[in-house]
């Protein structure tokens, strides 16, 4: 289907925008703009179109203004943020008596469509953050890549798409509430860890964690996953995997052996699982050791 678009432009004449046609090799290697800025935009201002091949961020500082995305409708406050897809139909308009201000990009290339899947997890396209938005990483990212437009040069597509892939990160930390200290780390989630890093060799459920740390498995579940980036399983599993390939690599051991070794005592199973976790074989990954 073709790109198509209705929209009315009522933004301030202090509001920022760049247009960019990045070159081939940009939109073959990089992350790249196609637009971004800073708008204070106020009433009837709207945007409605759909097929267009283009991520969108929007973060609201101020105002107020809607979002209708996947059937979905969200009202966007100060501390808002939306990521979008827009290849899907999307409508967004300022629906307070103030300006709505907020910082927006629409960028593509790289992973980009890898980062949103990761971002849509949840299944949701906006989150609200706490921070103070002017001191926020997202709005920082998001005001360097502006500043960096008024000054293009040789280095400028390599700065930006550095930029960009950080604020994708940036977007992931916040939306999954990852913007925690290591001092913040709960001591049962640490102490877990310590425990799966001393016997991963073990067979270990969460009932057994449940029983050692008197933590529910369900909330144990969901703060180690938090904090350390994966289920308690999950981590045991990668520590048994990552100990099997120092193992195939630099021991005589056989692989039968080796499954013994990491307390995975079905061969046929240690192979399935390595292969998983790792796209080769055992025997695959000991050949190119």
């Amino acid at each position: 289907m073709s790109y198509w678009e209705n929209a009315n432009h009522s933004w301030s004449p202090d509001s920022t925008r760049y247009i960019n046609t990045p070159d081939q090799k940009s939109r073959e290697l990089f992350y790249y703009i196609q637009e971004i800025g800073h708008f204070k935009a106020h009433q009837p201002y709207f945007t409605e179109r759909a097929n267009l091949p283009s991520f969108l961020v929007k973060f609201t500082h101020s105002g107020e203004g809607k979002l209708i995305y996947k059937n979905q409708h969200y009202i966007l406050k100060k501390g808002d943020v939306f990521f979008i897809d827009c290849r899907e139909y999307q409508h967004y308009q300022t629906t307070s008596d103030e300006p709505w201000e907020m910082d927006w990009i629409h960028f593509f290339g790289g992973n980009a469509e890898a980062f949103y899947q990761e971002f849509m997890k949840n299944g949701t396209n906006v989150f609200h953050t706490e921070m103070t938005t002017l001191t926020n990483p997202i709005h920082l990212i998001i005001n360097q890549m502006l500043l960096i437009q008024e000054n293009q040069h040789a280095q400028t597509d390599y700065q930006v798409s550095v930029l960009l892939h950080q604020l994708l990160n940036e977007l992931l930390l916040q939306k999954n509430q990852l913007d925690f200290t290591y001092e913040e780390i709960p001591d049962h989630v640490l102490a877990m860890k310590d425990f799966l890093d001393q016997y991963f060799k073990e067979f270990i459920s969460m009932e057994q964690l449940e029983k050692l740390f008197h933590v529910n498995k369900y909330q144990l579940n969901k703060d180690f996953s938090r904090y350390i980036g994966q289920p308690p399983i999950s981590y045991q599993i990668n520590k048994k995997i990552s100990y099997a390939k120092d193992l195939l690599r630099y021991s005589k051991q056989s692989i039968k052996e080796i499954a013994m070794e990491v307390g995975l005592e079905n061969f046929a199973y240690f192979s399935r699982l390595f292969k998983k976790r790792t796209g080769l074989s055992p025997s695959s990954y000991r050949k190119i050791g």
